[in-house]
């Protein structure tokens, strides 16, 4: 690389990184962004996050379908980290339809109040 180019890269460089050369963007400046309806407001955007909570697993100790419970012997989970054995609540009863002591099960749990509630629960055999 010649002195010449060198400098003249330096030169692009430190204008590109000055603040006084930076323009400021607006909706009309952005393309796609102007014929929002006027809603360019993106602090107010309240997307959820994609739910990328892995399955709990464990194995049934009891089902008690008249009460919508089940008992689960479960490994560690971020909302419950001690794991052991705990009745959880279940959303739709229809989730423990086929379900008997000793199966492996996948669930999806969520704290509800003072209880913990299976939103989620699939037979892993």
């Amino acid at each position: 690389m010649s002195t010449k180019s060198f400098l003249l890269a330096a030169a692009l460089a430190a204008l590109a990184l000055s603040p006084s050369f930076v323009s400021p963007l607006s909706a009309a400046t952005l393309p796609g962004v102007a014929d929002m309806d006027g809603d360019t407001d993106l602090q107010n955007c309240t997307a959820e996050a994609p739910d990328d909570t892995p399955l709990g697993s464990g194995r049934v100790v009891a089902v008690d379908p008249a009460a919508g419970r089940i008992t689960l012997e479960y490994r560690p989970l971020p909302l419950l980290p001690e794991g052991g054995v705990r009745v959880f609540a279940v959303e739709d009863p229809a989730l423990l339809k086929g379900l008997s002591a000793g199966d492996r099960v996948r669930f999806d749990v969520e704290r509800d109040g003072r209880r913990y509630v299976l939103r989620h629960l699939e037979n892993s055999n």
